[in-house]
């Protein structure tokens, strides 16, 4: 548990909207915080995502709060639901989510290495989230180890949160926010330096995110822009890691978007041969 602090948005016992009761503070990031909390209404705990007062103003961040509210028409297992966008009665802007239960890949990648059938199988399932979600035309552009939840601590639960406001949570991880781009160097497509994000960005992600969780630590890109630039003209070592795992991280991560998978579905296909080899599809 996280002890609360008095500089906090929000406090235990404090009710937002006449609704929904904070619990306790579940993280801090740099551009606000998440709280358990319940709704009084139908007796339902939620997660609130708060956006800091000094924030709440911006445009950029503003509009990356409402993309991530489009998301509550999306209704998948693999996808957490959002369900309101509101501002508090001081002025922050927060999201009413699922509260999902259980340990960020980020906390368990930092505490234990997954065996390889386990990250294919946390692979499957959030390629069936993107496919869901970029079927509605939604890019997620920040896919993380932090941004993967795994529900009562299960692989095959995995979760996908996060669905475009920035944060600062994943250790070594700078989040960037703009008009074009809201994502973490570390996981972050190439072409994404460059403003462009489509499907196959998300696809990247997820391969420098299993990567990460292979080697059980955040990729060192560099410190400075064009270091970042170099690093991510290049291929990712995945030098020790074994087939079939090491195949799909190099394919979702080549450097070249048109040599990736062009869809979650394409990816979730030869995976499926993967993880079941004896099946003929």
């Amino acid at each position: 548990m996280i002890a609360p602090l008095s500089s906090d948005i929000f406090h235990p016992g404090q009710v937002l909207n006449n609704t929904y009761e904070i619990i306790e503070i579940l993280g801090r990031g740099g551009t606000g915080e998440v709280y358990l909390a319940r709704n009084q209404v139908v007796e339902r705990d939620v997660a609130i995502k708060a956006l800091s007062a000094r924030f709440s103003g911006n445009t950029d961040y503003l509009e990356l709060m409402k993309r991530e509210e489009q998301m509550r028409n999306i209704i998948h297992d693999a996808v957490v639901r959002y369900s309101e966008c509101s501002r508090s009665d001081s002025g922050q802007v927060f999201l009413v989510m699922d509260h999902i239960e259980g340990p960020s890949l980020n906390q368990v990648m930092g505490e234990r290495r997954l065996d390889d059938r386990a990250l294919m199988i946390i692979a499957h399932r959030v390629l069936e989230g993107l496919a869901a979600t970029h079927a509605q035309g939604i890019v997620h552009r920040d896919l993380s180890p932090d941004n993967i939840i795994l529900r009562g601590g299960k692989p095959e639960s995995a979760t996908i949160i996060d669905f475009g406001i920035a944060k600062d949570t994943a250790a070594g991880a700078r989040t960037i926010v703009g008009s074009e781009f809201a994502g973490k160097y570390e996981y972050a497509a190439p072409e994404q330096l460059d403003g462009k994000s489509d499907y196959r960005s998300d696809l990247y992600g997820l391969g420098a995110l299993l990567l990460a969780a292979a080697r059980q630590k955040v990729p060192q890109v560099g410190t400075s822009p064009g270091e970042v630039v170099r690093f991510k003209r290049g291929p990712l070592d995945t030098s020790g890691i074994e087939a079939p795992l090491k195949d799909l991280i190099d394919w979702l991560t080549d450097p070249d978007p048109a040599r990736r998978p062009q869809t979650a579905v394409e990816a979730l296909a030869r995976l499926d041969k993967w993880l079941k080899p004896d099946t003929h599809r």
